[in-house]
């Protein structure tokens, strides 16, 4: 997914900026600049992972679920059920659980914000919002937008592809997006998903996992097909 907020969007009146430490590098939409507070809500939260992970070092590693740990700091705890719900390691969530963190303590101050994390995007508008849908692949390259049938709630739209991007696919997809009201669980289902796409015939079994896993809506895109399923629509 292309990171269309960092090119396209406009929200008249909010400020926007960016926020980088460690892995992670937000671009953000909100109605006052809370740059500095969003600086230290990711500083936190990476500090809590790394701490976590110098003692469990499979949390890192995992390609699988692990088991939950009541020890583990807040963001970890999120991570490790998203990632059990999914069927993957916890890290596969790590993108979407920052950009729902950050987002959150936003809509403590604003009722409208979008915070963009690599492609994994954490939203509230008031309004439908539409999204520019980036792939490299050339049947769809450039004409995909999509509109997302929900208004005034917090959603996360996460992405995983097999041609795009330095985060590991174990399939073929070129492209897998996930909707849902979870950040971690968005990130960790387009994890999962891009990895069952080894053909354009798997798109059906990936819609089918994720409405079992009871996502909002899906996407995915493998050479000349392309699937969607649940709240959302081609514009």
């Amino acid at each position: 997914m292309r990171r269309v907020y960092r090119e396209l969007f406009s929200l008249d009146g909010f400020k926007s900026w960016e926020t980088t430490y460690k892995e992670t590098n937000l671009f953000i939409k909100a109605c006052k600049d809370l740059r500095f507070e969003v600086f230290k809500v990711v500083k936190r939260s990476w500090e809590e992972l790394l701490e976590y992970i110098e003692k469990n070092r499979d949390f890192l590693t995992a390609l699988k679920p692990v088991k939950h740990d009541k020890y583990a700091p807040p963001i970890a705890k999120k991570m490790i059920e998203a990632s059990s719900k999914a069927d993957v390691g916890p890290m596969a969530s790590v993108a979407g659980a920052i950009a729902e963190v950050v987002g959150k303590m936003i809509l403590k101050e604003c009722s409208e914000c979008v915070v963009e994390n690599g492609g994994d995007i954490f939203l509230k508008l008031e309004r439908e919002p539409t999204v520019g849908i980036y792939t490299n692949n050339s049947y769809f390259k450039d004409n995909l937008i999509i509109k997302v049938k929900t208004k005034g709630t917090p959603i996360s739209i996460c992405s995983s592809s097999a041609k795009i991007g330095p985060s590991l696919s174990l399939g073929k997809a070129d492209l897998a997006v996930i909707i849902s009201n979870d950040g971690a669980f968005s990130d960790a289902m387009a994890t999962k998903t891009a990895n069952m796409i080894e053909k354009p015939e798997d798109i059906e079994k990936a819609i089918d996992f994720s409405r079992s896993r009871g996502v909002d809506g899906c996407l995915f895109i493998k050479d000349k097909s392309i699937g969607l399923w649940g709240n959302i629509e081609l514009v």
